[in-house]
């Protein structure tokens, strides 16, 4: 393995919010703890002027680089939608200018769109063109990028859990309590289209027994409170908002399934953090998500609607014995971040 410096390049890790921020925060931690070094160049930033931010990383970019000219540089791109990728192009195509390596690594769920259509697969294709390696977060994408006739090296490293509860579910015994009669239910996304909780409170005005807590937060939450007011579901729907790490994880254990029907996802870390508190899944079978809920530790639903999500739902609540014990070990085989890292940086310098 030859020597490289790595570039880290992506959304902040600490000041934005969402998944992506998070596998980069999980990443960074990880090379830390190897004692691996790397630059971090932030392209975005939620709180300020997004062409300023990113003309400043551009200009730091160029900088950083000329200083290393004589070295071996790696760029390690984090892509979401078309803006996002605009800005990795720009990146890209300066870094090739000045002798480097890039790598593109995909996380957004929209490129399954882009790829569809006859325009949006050629620019993809000529957004790949500066990159000498890609990188996706789960088989289904692979296959999807090498029927498209992507022919660039591709690698699958899924998303890691976060260290704090990695490291609390490897050291703690995770178990779940039978359900109850009343049913908690438990979802977290950002409040966007998409995601799905529109779906879920359609579907409590059909499970009376049930109540159902909602993490997160977004442009959503006042029309989704005020469905939740017409459907007169209110008093068993909460809306908790976005909630720090140890908050977050004391909700979900006190909570009996985990929802999210989304049809907006590339991964989903979401399910790997309720999996990995022994939550059983209930999600909507939509691309890559089957990839992360497999049938020991939860149901995936075929059609998207409130009577596919009621059944599935009561098949969970029914059957609840069958997952409850299997989430942990799923995630401490698959999701270490430490271990998910080290695949990374191989992959990187070799």
């Amino acid at each position: 393995m030859s020597e490289a410096l790595i570039y880290i390049i992506g959304t902040h890790s600490t000041e934005t919010k969402g998944g992506i921020s998070s596998v980069l925060k999980a990443f960074e931690e990880s090379f830390y703890n190897l004692n691996e070094k790397f630059e971090r160049i932030n392209t975005h930033n939620d709180q300020k002027s997004r062409v300023i931010y990113f003309f400043i990383a551009w200009v730091k970019l160029v900088i950083h680089s000329f200083r290393n000219l004589k070295s071996r540089r790696v760029y390690w791109l984090h892509c979401g939608p078309w803006l996002s990728m605009l800005r990795k192009f720009i990146i890209a195509i300066t870094a090739k200018l000045l002798g480097g390596e890039v790598v593109i690594h995909f996380h957004s769920p929209t490129l399954s769109k882009y790829m569809q259509s006859k325009w949006g697969g050629f620019l993809i294709k000529c957004f790949l063109s500066p990159a000498d390696k890609v990188v996706v977060v789960t088989p289904w994408w692979k296959e999807l990028l090498v029927k498209k006739g992507i022919k660039k090296e591709i690698l699958v490293v899924a998303n890691p859990l976060s260290h704090k509860l990695f490291n609390f579910t490897e050291q703690n015994i995770v178990d779940k309590k039978p359900i109850g009669h009343i049913v908690k239910l438990v979802s977290m996304a950002r409040l966007i289209d998409g995601k799905g909780i529109e779906l879920i409170i359609k579907t409590m005005a059909e499970l009376p027994n049930m109540t159902l807590k909602i993490i997160g937060d977004g442009p959503l939450k006042s029309e989704l409170k005020q469905l939740s007011q017409s459907l007169n579901v209110q008093s068993r729907v909460s809306f908790l908002g976005w909630l720090e790490e140890e908050e977050k994880s004391k909700a979900l254990s006190n909570s009996d399934i985990f929802c999210l029907p989304s049809i907006y996802d590339s991964f989903g870390v979401v399910f790997i953090e309720a999996m990995s508190l022994n939550l059983p899944i209930v999600a909507f079978n939509n691309g890559p998500v089957a990839d992360i809920v497999k049938p020991h530790v939860g149901i995936t639903i075929e059609k998207y609607n409130v009577e596919h999500l009621k059944k599935g739902i009561e098949e969970v609540v029914n059957n609840s014995n069958d997952y409850r014990l299997n989430g942990k070990p799923e995630v401490l085989n698959n999701y270490n971040p430490t271990s998910l890292t080290k695949k990374i940086i191989t992959y990187l310098k070799q």
